[in-house]
């Protein structure tokens, strides 16, 4: 039998593989099978933490900050095998898809899975301290559950209650986790640490498919029909990147801002990497600033130089006053002078 010592300097990532052979040795199969059960929640959980780590270790950017793409190379390499993958499978069966399936049948279809999304929207709701939308995504959910036929109806938008998008990826934003870096995820296509989080949490918690039935093949077949549906309602947008100059920069930043724009609940403008211009026009602002101060200065000097232009024309006056004074009293003793000969 291994020493219990043997376990205590694996790594974390290799804990749970131990773990399986420790109870290969102590336990019968009834009993592994029970504590297997264990072990799944437990790596699942341990490889959120790290990639929560991973996002948590960058800061936060600003709304109009730049994209934080380190991995450009490897990016723009998974972003071309997703591309040819579209290219030649995804997109079309998308279109064939499109094609045979009648409009109403498709809309029921989508309408189906963003019925169960509803769940996933009202659980990020309540953990992001939104009462109002919490309630909101909940009402959808029972009206088109239960008038909706499963959902398969949009009962509730016609009566006033429109969809609403969250992720847990936004929830961890709400908190304060920094988004990290952009990555593009086979598959998956583009994200960021934080909502890469977002959607392994997702996977584990707030997926109702796998709440409603245990078979594998169930599961795959609503899988690979959301991801056909989903892509069908996404084929004019496809076009829009065919023509770009730059695909990637172009797919890159437009879900960067609407992720930004989601997570912060807003529908103002933002241009991821705009935030430096903005830098630079508070400088020039503050040059304008300090500008019209040696304005007021120049005008306070002016005014200063006219008053002492004032001040030297009330000395002037009263120098000629004083002069004229002084030409009094001459005139007045030259009158005198005049008057003492006459007498005499």
């Amino acid at each position: 039998m291994l020493a219990s010592t043997d376990y205590a300097l694996v790594s974390v990532s290799n804990y749970p593989i131990y773990v399986k052979q420790a109870v290969q040795l102590h336990f019968n199969r009834h009993e592994y099978e029970f504590i297997d059960s264990l072990i799944l929640p437990m790596r699942t959980f341990l490889i959120f933490i790290a990639l929560l780590l991973a996002a948590t270790g960058c800061a936060t950017n600003p709304p109009n900050g730049p994209v934080h793409d380190p991995w450009e190379n490897t990016n723009r390499k998974i972003f071309a095998f997703n591309t040819k993958l579209d290219n030649y499978i995804v997109a079309p069966v998308a279109r064939g898809y499109r094609a045979v399936i009648p409009d109403p049948v498709e809309q029921g279809i989508g309408n189906f899975f963003s019925n169960l999304d509803d769940v996933n929207v009202l659980v990020n709701d309540m953990l992001q301290g939104k009462p109002e939308k919490a309630g909101n995504a909940a009402t959808r959910f029972a009206i088109n559950t239960v008038f909706g036929v499963l959902g398969i109806f949009d009962v509730s938008t016609r009566v006033g209650l429109p969809k609403h998008y969250e992720s847990f990826g936004q929830t961890l934003g709400v908190w304060g986790v920094g988004e990290g870096p952009y990555v593009v995820l086979p598959f998956f296509g583009p994200n960021n640490m934080r909502s890469t989080a977002g959607i392994f949490v997702e996977s584990q918690t707030t997926n109702i498919p796998p709440y409603l039935t245990d078979d594998g093949q169930v599961l795959l077949g609503a899988t690979v029909l959301e991801l056909v549906d989903t892509r069908a309602q996404l084929l004019s947008a496809g076009r829009v990147l065919n023509t770009a100059l730059d695909p990637y920069l172009l797919l890159r930043d437009t879900w960067v801002t609407r992720h930004r724009q989601a997570t912060l609940d807003t529908d103002e403008r933002i241009v991821p990497g705009s935030a430096k211009t903005t830098r630079t026009d508070e400088r020039n602002e503050r040059s304008e600033d300090q500008l019209d101060e040696l304005d007021e200065l120049d005008e306070l000097d002016e005014l200063d130089e006219l008053d002492e232009l004032d001040e030297l024309d009330e000395l002037d006056e009263l120098d000629e006053l004083d002069e004229l004074d002084e030409l009094d009293e001459l005139d007045e003793l030259d009158a005198k002078e005049a008057a003492m000969k006459a007498a005499k």
